[in-house]
């Protein structure tokens, strides 16, 4: 076999010019209108560019040519949904609520929850003695992964062709062909050595950029690597992670991922006591008081998990800081000041977007954003009323109030432009290696 070249990162190549919505399941509901949804149309039409391997003979026919969302998800990029996909699925998700038959939660009204503040520990929940113990056991679990041992490119060229069958994996997955329904070791035998060479590894997958994922061309050659070590996620149009390159060089494993997620979604619920303090001016005394307790918290909830490291623990905390703080900041209780401007202007459809921001601002609903609310009323240049337009299109009269916030606050995260966290990276990375098979299927929660 000739030696396989190097291929470019997958970064430098350029986008797939069309896009992908969220799917939310494969078949449609069984009380769903005969009509296909322009949701569905828009997933197939853009699907279909996506090529079957040469030499496939599946039979797709009677096989739904939409995946599951789950998979839409995980195995293509963000990039694939653009305002239209985003408006086709808004429309889709109305229809299928709407033809529930069940009334649970039509009575809700649309109020603000209420918010919920936790205590903070008291001084003594940690000491210093049982803090440096936890930062002991976390930084015994460190390990230095030796990256400097090469594979040789006939070692390397054996991956390459194990790779290329995960890929072509994905293409029959993105095809709508059920994962239960693909047999690995026939796969094998439909795409031998020689059929894979000889279309070059089915790189073009990447390359005409379907996939969100891909096995790094130079992480490939490191010997004491995993496949799932290999494996790592797009950073779409390279502001998706602020800081991908520090995740790529994690070397996690599936356990220490899964261990990460349950660290995280700790921390979210037995710190939160700390978003009260969070607009403490980070010079003061004050501030690294709390912040010390929190670390305190935090590394003892990390000693917890078997997998948990140093590193990893203090990652986290620093993100779940950081993204809390943007979200007071930003977006906290930004779906309700586009819902009450919605409701106005669906209420009466004589209202323009400036007026329904005028009354909304003078009633004071939410103080946070009256700086913001403001600005764009004197200047009308701060781009609210195009994501206002983005997050409420598709959203009709028909809809109750509250599922109507619940679907601008949706879209409000997707157009969200804060940078995503590790903790999505590895939910992420975890779903997509299950897909395809390279690790063994385990339950991962939700994000």
């Amino acid at each position: 076999m000739e030696a396989l070249r190097r291929p470019d990162s997958p970064d430098d190549e350029p986008a797939m010019s069309g896009s992908v919505v969220d799917s939310d399941g494969g078949s449609p509901p069984p009380d769903e209108p005969a009509t296909e949804p322009r949701y569905h149309e828009i997933v197939a039409s853009r699907l279909a560019q996506l090529e079957l391997p040469v030499g496939s003979e599946w039979e797709l026919a009677g096989l739904s040519n939409i995946p599951s969302r789950e998979i839409l998800e995980a195995l293509t990029r963000k990039s694939f949904h653009d305002d239209e996909s985003r408006a086709a699925l808004v429309q889709y998700q109305i229809q299928c609520f709407l033809n529930e038959e069940t009334q649970e939660g039509r009575d809700r009204d649309s109020q603000d929850s209420a918010v919920v503040v936790v205590a903070e520990p008291a001084n003594d929940a940690i000491t210093k003695q049982q803090h440096k113990s936890d930062c002991e056991k976390l930084g015994a679990r460190m390990t230095e992964i030796e990256t400097y041992t090469e594979l040789d490119q006939e070692e390397t060229n054996k991956f390459h062709l194990k790779y290329a069958l995960y890929r072509i994996k994905a293409c029959l997955l993105l095809k709508g062909v059920p994962v239960d329904k693909i047999d690995d070791a026939a796969l094998e035998r439909k795409y031998p050595p020689e059929l894979i060479v000889k279309n070059d590894y089915f790189f073009h997958y990447v390359q005409d950029g379907f996939f969100g994922w891909y096995f790094d061309s130079e992480l490939c050659y490191k010997k004491s690597l995993s496949d799932y070590q290999r494996l790592v996620i797009f950073n779409d149009g390279g502001l998706e992670y602020t800081r991908w390159s520090r995740y790529r060089a994690f070397y996690s494993t599936p356990d220490a991922d899964r261990d990460y997620l349950q660290y995280w979604e700790t921390i979210v619920k037995e710190i939160k006591w700390l978003e009260q303090y969070l607009l403490t001016n980070e010079s003061s005394i004050e501030w690294a008081r709390i912040h010390s307790k929190a670390t305190f918290q935090a590394c003892r909830i990390a000693a917890g998990f078997q997998n948990m490291t140093l590193e990893l623990a203090a990652a986290g905390l620093h993100e779940y800081i950081w993204n809390a703080r943007m979200d007071l900041m930003f977006e906290k209780d930004r779906d309700g000041v586009f819902y009450q401007i919605w409701k106005r202007v669906n209420d009466n459809h004589q209202l323009s977007f400036r007026d329904a921001l005028e009354q909304v601002y003078g009633e004071n609903l939410y103080s946070a954003h009256d700086r913001s609310m403001k600005y764009e009323l004197n200047y009308g240049d701060s781009n609210m009323e195009r994501v206002f337009a983005r997050c409420t299109k598709g959203i009709s009269d028909s809809v109750p109030e509250y599922k109507a916030r619940e679907l601008i606050a949706q879209e409000i995260r997707w157009t969200s432009l804060c940078s995503g966290t590790y903790e999505q990276y590895a939910r992420k990375k975890l779903k997509i290696a299950e897909l395809i098979g390279l690790i063994p299927k385990d339950k991962i929660g939700a994000a």
